[in-house]
């Protein structure tokens, strides 16, 4: 990997979070809803409610599971590595490891600039995964909001 090239790691911003989150519980309480005895299909109150639900929803979806970046200066990336790695330790995240390929050079040269960690387990379908680009004094932390919140309390 080039030295000038711009290491980015980016995800869904706000508005396809609130988007995902308030669509897919409109879509919920509007199908559930019909199949009760109160509401049909074509009811203003069913679909009132699910607009509501819906916007509750988006928010708190946004506020918790939209994706955001941290950057963290560091002197020493051998020792910020080993923070890092106790730090995520502790919060139930473990580095992934892939299988070694002795076929490509280029592939091990790529590994130690980008590192993910996951949970293991059901929470880590839940909690995602977090991706860290190294560069030679800093770092660049992607992940849900809420997982990033508790990486800056400890950094």
């Amino acid at each position: 990997m080039s030295q000038s090239e711009n290491i980015q790691l980016t995800g869904p911003g706000i508005g396809l979070t609130f988007l995902y989150y308030f669509s897919m519980t409109v879509v919920i309480v509007v199908f559930v809803g019909s199949r009760s005895v109160d509401f049909t299909f074509a009811s203003p109150q069913l679909h009132l409610y699910s607009v509501v639900a819906g916007l509750v929803a988006g928010l708190v979806g946004t506020l918790v599971n939209r994706t955001v970046t941290m950057d963290i200066a560091f002197e020493n990336q051998e020792k910020f590595l080993k923070r890092l790695n106790q730090n995520l330790l502790e919060m139930g995240f473990e580095l992934e490891t892939e299988e070694e390929d002795d076929t490509s050079d280029e592939r091990a040269e790529n590994e130690e600039d980008y590192l993910a960690y996951f949970r293991t387990g059901l929470a880590g379908w839940f909690a995602g995964g977090i991706y860290v680009a190294l560069s030679d004094r800093s770092a660049q932390l992607s992940s849900r909001a809420i997982n990033i919140r508790r990486i800056r309390q400890q950094f």
